[in-house]
């Protein structure tokens, strides 16, 4: 579910950009309340405040999804890189596997997602960071509620499903089922369409191409200017729901100079391959996969 952070965050930022003078002015104004009690949860509960002084050519996110399981505590359920390059107006966007096996500092080897349970994101993003020897301008942090909630809020999302398949809720309380094709999803059914993986041929790889087909059609969803007036309560929702250091000042000039870039949006995948040790399974990516992954950032950062 990473597009819990990316999709809610770029929602307010489309229908803040789409909004007429007056009501932009109105929908800044509420925004700047709401961006600043994020920042507030960010300083107290993750300890760091990074912003660049000036946004003036790419810029790179970690984006974070939590889930929360009943008597479990969170994990890094979705770990994505981002970098957005306004010069070159695209986006480069890969999914780091939950479970994959790296060195998180203090605690030895373990899955990347246990490094939130840690040591929240300051932890996960120390350990992507050290892996990827690439380091991360801004941090959004987000819940499945807030997933669910802005899925909603928005009408739904639209999906084309490649094979049927069944996925339980968390608790196994309730089962859905997908069939093969076109289909309209409200916050819940999205929620477990992205989870699903266990079904899925390509386990983690194929989840996060269903994540990836729905955070394109959240994109198309927050553009249109009928979402307007829901985007007070798109901004209730990021305040509940959604940590980050992105500051207003930085807001504004993502508005100003960054828009462009959501027209291109490009995807790879860190490939490796299952592996079970001591009874545990976990995802194995080579070094010359990070290091890959590392020049693929490099690159579209300095394009």
């Amino acid at each position: 579910m990473w597009k819990t952070a990316l999709a809610i965050f770029i929602t307010v930022l489309l229908t803040i950009i789409l909004a007429g003078a007056g009501y932009a002015y109105y929908l800044y104004d509420s925004a700047s309340e709401h961006v600043q009690e994020m920042n507030q949860k960010y300083t107290k509960e993750i300890g760091e405040h990074h912003s660049p002084s000036s946004l003036t050519g790419p810029v790179s996110f970690l984006l974070v999804g939590i889930g929360d399981r009943p008597g479990e505590q969170g994990l890094a359920d979705t770990i994505i890189g981002a970098t957005v390059n306004p010069e070159d107006e695209s986006v480069l966007l890969f999914n780091i596997p939950r479970d994959t096996k790296v060195d998180i500092p203090g605690h030895g080897e373990d899955k990347i997602n246990h490094s939130y349970s840690y040591g929240g994101t300051k932890l996960l993003k120390e350990t992507a960071e050290n892996q990827l020897n690439y380091s991360f301008d801004f941090v959004v942090e987000a819940d499945m509620e807030g997933f669910t909630k802005i899925v909603d809020v928005l009408g739904g999302v639209e999906v084309n499903n490649p094979f049927a398949f069944s996925q339980d809720n968390i608790d196994h309380s309730r089962t859905f089922h997908f069939e093969k094709g076109v289909q309209s999803l409200n916050g819940e059914e999205a929620l477990q369409y992205v989870r699903m993986r266990k079904n899925d041929p390509r386990g983690d790889l194929g989840r996060n191409e269903r994540q990836r087909e729905v955070l394109a059609s959240l994109l198309k969803e927050g553009r249109s200017m009928e979402h307007l007036l829901q985007s007070q309560e798109i901004l209730s929702i990021l305040q509940e729901h959604v940590k980050t250091n992105v500051t207003m000042k930085d807001l504004r000039t993502l508005f100003a100079s960054y828009r462009s870039a959501l027209d291109y949006i490009r995807t790879f995948e860190l490939e490796g391959e299952n592996i079970m040790e001591q009874q545990v399974s976990y995802y194995r990516v080579p070094s010359k996969e990070w290091e890959k992954a590392s020049l693929l950032l490099e690159n579209h950062h300095n394009k």
